[in-house]
């Protein structure tokens, strides 16, 4: 809750002191899975999971021409890869889902109309991580574990702003996601016995991510 208090404080301060140079946006980005990091120890990420969408708002506060403040809001989902197979017992759905709580800062290497920049958001990301058996046997049941934790993590990104008017910045970047692992978890499912969930242990991710922020 602090963490929500300061992050809406953050975005709203720099609208009262200096309302020219804060911009509101959104943006939409594709990811990929990757396996950086500690990893399981027969499979990553990238082995169990897909690509994913994602969907955010975005503030930028300008301190100056050459440094911005900012904030990033934003949701991800991802399927698990064909890797998953419990054979003629049945069929297991694994989604991964993301919600992201960031700060960030940037730094901006022109102040023309092409503005490339470097940055760096830190914060909070929520993961939600979900298995479903769905079971083709009668005599064992269909089940669902779900995982669900909040870890710490940071993101550098480099990218750049194209000023489309005074007033409309197109917002272009790579950002990488760096999040603290998450412990894995045996399970119990009926028929098929033991399987491991989050043994990828971390959940790493790069993407790519195009937005468009307006003056206010």
């Amino acid at each position: 809750m602090r963490f929500l208090t300061f992050l809406f404080l953050f975005c709203t301060l720099p609208v009262i002191s200096n309302a020219q140079d804060y911009f509101l946006g959104g943006k939409l980005g594709y990811s990929f899975p990757t396996n950086i990091g500690p990893g399981g120890e027969r499979y990553g990420f990238k082995d169990l999971s897909d690509n994913g969408f994602q969907a955010g708002v975005l503030g930028k506060w300008f301190y100056n021409e050459a440094l911005s403040l900012g904030a990033d809001l934003s949701y991800q989902y991802q399927d698990g890869s064909n890797i998953w197979d419990v054979g003629n017992q049945g069929g297991i759905d694994v989604s991964y889902q993301t919600l992201r709580l960031l700060l960030n800062g940037s730094y901006y290497f022109s102040t023309d109309e092409f503005r490339p920049y470097a940055g760096i958001s830190f914060g909070a990301y929520y993961l939600i991580n979900t298995m479903d058996f769905n079971s083709d046997n009668i005599s064992n049941p269909s089940t669902a574990y779900t995982t669900k934790e909040w870890k710490p993590g940071v993101a550098p990104q480099l990218g750049f702003l194209l000023e489309l008017s005074e007033k409309i910045l197109l917002d272009c970047h790579v950002q990488l996601d760096l999040i603290q692992h998450m412990e894995p978890t045996v399970i119990y499912i009926p028929g098929y016995g033991n399987a491991t969930q989050n043994s990828h242990k971390s959940q790493n991710q790069i993407s790519l991510n195009i937005g468009l922020l307006f003056g206010l």
